[in-house]
């Protein structure tokens, strides 16, 4: 009987798969490593005030896919409230926010308290309670890190953007980590409720593992193979559609440079070239940390 993965959605027909209702395909669990090596790895030099942001690798990783958030209404929240965090932290310069306050500035239907729990978990954010009614928000490491950044860059709108753009990329990244180390699909419906994040989870395992997770590094795919693979996967034709037309659309004052060019491929197809800087660093990360645990 087939049977779907929990975290991607993809259908398996082998024979031999645990009916147990908590697939994970082989795809799946190789994007898992490659997921939690990249996470452990940012919040670790994000915390670190002695780097240079704008010079990690991992930085540069997390603003090149930043495209997967913009074009995503669901995931818009969190570009919101990292601006509202960074307005605030960064441009204002306050020492603390009221919950509150930061909920009603972001007009969302959501309760992001939940979100903001995972900023938390993420090293981006304090919450304190100091009573039981009031809840305060403070900028830990990363937060205060990124609001140097963003400071740095007054009078360049763009580089602010781009700022935002990788802290909000981090606070997904943490989304996707959790989404990693969720072994059911109990844990994932506790985990995350009716917003799962599926489809950077899928966007992120074409865009990074399946780039370099064999031994042939793939350094170009076209619009059919990525339509393929999202839609196996059941994600939306507005989705798909979404991710493609941003690919198409990158130029050199675009805050992400993932695509190098984009050349025709038979009748009426396209062959999206990826940046040799992005297939290095993806290459690099991977064997330094993601191989590494394949020896522990």
């Amino acid at each position: 009987m087939p049977i779907k993965c929990i975290k991607c959605g993809v259908i398996s027909r082998r024979k031999k798969v645990s009916t147990t209702g908590n697939y994970v395909c082989d795809d799946c669990k190789q994007h898992e490593q490659v997921i939690i090596s990249l996470y452990e790895q940012a919040k670790e030099e994000f915390s670190d005030k002695s780097k240079n942001l704008e010079h990690l690798d991992i930085y540069e990783i997390l603003k090149n896919v930043y495209f997967i958030v913009q074009r995503n209404p669901k995931l818009s929240i969190y570009s919101t409230i990292i601006k509202e965090l960074l307005e605030a932290f960064a441009t204002k310069g306050l020492k603390e926010i009221d919950y509150d306050e930061l909920w009603r500035r972001t007009k969302s239907t959501r309760n992001i308290l939940k979100i903001l729990k995972s900023l938390e978990d993420s090293g981006i954010i304090k919450i304190e309670s100091p009573d039981k009614i009031t809840r305060i928000i403070k900028p830990a490491p990363i937060l205060e890190n990124f609001a140097n950044t963003y400071n740095i860059h007054k009078t360049k709108e763009h580089a602010r953007i781009r700022v935002a753009a990788v802290l909000t990329m981090y606070a997904l990244l943490h989304e996707l980590y959790q989404l990693a180390k969720a072994k059911t699909r109990e844990d994932i419906e506790q985990q995350f409720g009716p917003h799962s994040p599926k489809a950077p989870w899928v966007a992120t395992m074409f865009l990074w593992t399946k780039r370099v997770s064999d031994s042939t590094v793939k350094k170009t795919f076209t619009e059919e193979e990525i339509r393929k693979f999202f839609a196996k996967r059941g994600l939306s034709s507005i989705t798909i559609s979404n991710y493609i037309s941003a690919l198409k659309a990158t130029n050199p004052h675009s805050v992400q440079q993932y695509v190098e060019n984009v050349q025709p491929d038979g009748k009426n197809g396209i062959k999206f070239i990826v940046r040799d800087e992005i297939i290095n660093t993806l290459e690099r990360l991977y064997s330094e940390r993601v191989r590494e645990s394949d020896r522990t």
